[in-house]
């Protein structure tokens, strides 16, 4: 690898450390305070510092100027962090973070071979020994998600109506996640910075959100001790972490990025046992390691090709 991929692992490394530990305190936050008055807060601070950015280093009018040009391919990205965002965060309020965490991972190689293959040419090329684990894996996703609907994970004081809720949410979040690393990786070709795209990539999403909580009357006011943890979460959590996986795109090609966030569900594994709302789950373990198996399998498969190792 150039020096450009190993930066571009280093950052998505990172990137899976600090969303898995973002994941998990998020799902504790989500039981206190409304989701989408988090989501309001966070993604209002996190948009005015990359259009501030942004505007700085092109200047304000050469930057929208930019965004006009590029508009479809923006609301593209809007749409696919709706998705990623919304189906996240519903998720993480019914069903348990390493559910969640190893779902949007699994469901990522396997729907990037298939886009690459039939939607958007030029990426990979998927052999049959990919796609083969990429549908293995499907089915360890399925199992996991039954599981989850039964009650047998680290969450059992959820309805079945709000685990099969939280089941469509992660599906979408996942979906989400591969459109936006395509679409991003376009923008990055047609010379958009990783801070530039982030200035507007929330947009919509905070919207629908803000037209949430009016809608619903529900409360901004926060206590102090509240303000300064989603001050703490949306700049440590969300801005840093956004910047890190942004900047993996560029320098990567979507299945590596989609191998890389492998990583993501062993961390959030980890993490998890500090929330003491998650009990252990035995279930969740096997998947993990079962599914995370099989990736990393589907992964070395794809190198080896990428680099003509294979006989």
């Amino acid at each position: 690898m150039n020096n450009t991929a190993y930066a571009g692992v280093f950052f998505g490394v990172l990137f899976c450390m600090i969303s898995a530990a973002f994941d998990v305190y998020v799902a504790n936050i989500t039981q206190k305070l409304n989701p989408a008055v988090f989501i309001v807060y966070c993604f209002i601070l996190s948009s005015v510092v990359f259009i501030v950015i942004s505007s700085r280093k092109k200047g304000t009018w050469n930057y929208f100027l930019k965004a006009k040009v590029s508009f479809r391919h923006l609301i593209l990205v809007n749409v696919s962090v709706l998705l990623n965002w919304g189906g996240l965060i519903l998720s993480l309020k019914y069903l348990e973070p390493a559910v969640v965490g190893i779902v949007s991972v699994a469901c990522g190689p396997a729907l990037t071979l298939v886009i690459s293959r039939y939607v958007i040419k030029g990426t990979s090329s998927p052999t049959r020994i990919e796609e083969g684990i990429a549908w293995i894996v499907l089915v360890g996703v399925i199992i996991m998600l039954v599981n989850s609907y039964l009650g047998k994970s680290g969450i059992t004081s959820t309805t079945n109506n709000e685990r099969f809720i939280g089941i469509v949410c992660v599906v979408v979040s996942a979906i989400g996640t591969v459109l936006y690393t395509f679409i991003s990786k376009k923008l990055s070709k047609n010379s958009w910075k990783p801070y530039e795209i982030l200035g507007f990539r929330n947009i919509l999403m905070l919207i629908i959100a803000l037209v949430y909580v009016v809608t619903c009357k529900l409360s901004f006011s926060l206590s102090i001790e509240m303000f300064f943890i989603v001050l703490a979460l949306s700049v440590i959590g969300h801005i840093f972490p956004v910047f890190l996986i942004q900047s993996s795109i560029s320098n990567l090609d979507p299945m590596h990025v989609s191998l890389m966030l492998l990583l993501l569900p062993v961390f959030t594994l980890l993490f998890q046992f500090i929330d003491s709302r998650i009990q252990v789950s035995y279930e969740s373990i096997s998947a993990v390691i079962f599914i995370t198996v099989l990736l990393v399998v589907l992964g070395i498969n794809k190198l080896q090709n990428k680099n003509g190792l294979r006989k």
